[in-house]
This record gives C-alpha cells, sequence and structure tokens, in this order.
C-alpha cells in the first residue's frame, strides 16, 4: 500500500527506498546480462551501478549516494527515431533499448526522492 500512500500525498519511506534499490539492482543486472551477451564493453559500468546500489541495501544511504546512483544511463547506439531515419544501429537495439529505460525509469523514482 506505499503507493497510495505516496498517491495520497503521503513521503517515501526506508521500505519504499529498498524496494526501489533492488528493482534498480534487478534492472541493471538484466541489462548487464544482455551487454555481457552481445559483448558490450559497458556492461562493466552498469555492473558497478548496482554493485553500488547493493551496498546501499546492505549499509544504508545518504541523499547524496542517491543523487549519484541516480544519474540516467544510455545506450550507446542511435535512439529509435534516428533508427527510423536510418541511422544505423546494431540488430539488438530494440531489446537493449527496452532493458535501459528500466534502469532509468528506477533512477528517476530514486532521485525524485533523492531531491
Amino acid at each position: 500500500m506505499g503507493w497510495l500512500r505516496r498517491v495520497l500525498g503521503g513521503a517515501y519511506d526506508d521500505r519504499d527506498r529498498k524496494q526501489q534499490l533492488r528493482r534498480y539492482v534487478a534492472a541493471a543486472e538484466r541489462l548487464v546480462a544482455f551487454l555481457d551477451e552481445h559483448g558490450d564493453e559497458r556492461a562493466a559500468g552498469i555492473r558497478e551501478r548496482a554493485g553500488f546500489a547493493r551496498e546501499l541495501l546492505e549499509h544504508g544511504w545518504t541523499r547524496d549516494d542517491l543523487l549519484a546512483l541516480a544519474q540516467p544511463v544510455h545506450p550507446p547506439w542511435p535512439a529509435g527515431k534516428a533508427r527510423d531515419s536510418g541511422a544505423v544501429a546494431p540488430d539488438h537495439a530494440d531489446e537493449g533499448d527496452r532493458l535501459y529505460a528500466r534502469v532509468v525509469d528506477v533512477a528517476f523514482e530514486l532521485r525524485a526522492i533523492g531531491e
């Protein structure tokens, strides 16, 4: 019922933040597996972010920690509109876009509670 409390004007609590951090770790790990599968070296940076989120879950966090983690990540290939206009991208770009978007969505949630 945490979402209902927030919709009705309540504040985020530690339980909400832990849930968001867990979702961030899960989304980042899915993205890392995908990038590893396709031989993309950017997996290391996402893996590092997931590790940082795990540390926050284990040891607690500050507002600055949440804001640092909440920096959006972007795929290395052209965006969907550019691909529609003929920009060259790998075959796996559409699936990669969805996985990047999940990480960014949770990052924005973390940023919203951090500020």
